[in-house]
């Protein structure tokens, strides 16, 4: 007879095992496009939210990029010295502080943009556009619910 509880918990540690299996894969890839641009996945993960216009507070930032928010505050700073980011006081609620790209951070931003399609094109290249799709629904799924 079949234990239900341990088919289930079998299942659940495959499923585990490939989606850290593909994380790792995709982060030493991307670490490796990214060394010549001197940045880390972290550093480039804001540039580019903050380029698409996902999130502008270092709050909203830490949650959507699922970094600690003091993490964040001294990625920022880097970011900041470095002449990528500013930080200014909302114009509406002076308690937030929002994050945009400087110029340089857009140029930065913008050749970075490539360098995750460029690591995952021959990957995914063998997937369907409705593949690609499912996956990606699938994978929305897990994450929200």
């Amino acid at each position: 007879m079949n234990d239900p509880v341990n088919e289930d918990f079998e299942r659940t540690q495959k499923l585990v095992f490939v989606l850290g299996q593909a994380y790792h894969l995709m982060a030493t890839e991307l670490r490796a496009g990214l060394k010549d641009a001197g940045l880390n996945l972290q550093e480039r993960g804001i540039l580019l939210t903050l380029a698409c216009g996902s999130a502008k507070t270092p709050a909203a930032l830490a949650k959507w990029l699922g970094v600690h928010p003091a993490r964040m505050t001294r990625v920022l700073d880097k970011l900041e010295t470095s002449g990528l980011v500013e930080r200014s006081r909302n114009g509406t609620d002076r308690r937030l502080v929002d994050v945009s790209l400087t110029r340089e951070g857009h140029s930065v931003a913008a050749r970075n943009a490539d360098v995750a399609p460029g690591a995952w094109s021959e990957r995914l290249s063998h997937f369907s556009q409705s593949d690609f799709d499912a996956l990606s629904t699938l994978l929305s799924r897990l994450l929200h619910g």
